[in-house]
């Protein structure tokens, strides 16, 4: 059965909803590897090569004592790269 919403929220009920429509509209500060292809079109492969050659920033989340985490990318080191690939590719033509 799927919930009805009902026509009038309460105070608390629209203030929720009112932060989360908010909170969508707030650019993240990292993303992982899907986040990076859906936002920039960067796949996994490409995201590891700019990380090794340092061109982008990355922090790898782990429990102490895991081989295995989660990789989060910087949108913001991300955003930088583009913008220096564009002002290079300007400064040629």
């Amino acid at each position: 059965m799927i919930p009805v919403m009902p026509k009038k929220l309460s105070a608390a009920a629209a203030n929720i909803v009112a932060g989360v429509k908010a909170s969508l509209s707030i650019e993240p500060e990292y993303t992982d590897v899907a986040g990076l292809h859906a936002r920039f079109g960067i796949k996994r492969g490409l995201a590891y090569a700019l990380l090794d050659e340092g061109v982008i920033e990355a922090v790898s989340l782990r429990r102490p004592g895991q081989a295995r985490g989660k990789r989060l990318f910087s949108i913001k080191s991300v955003r930088k790269f583009i913008d220096q690939q564009i002002a290079q590719q300007e400064a040629k033509a």
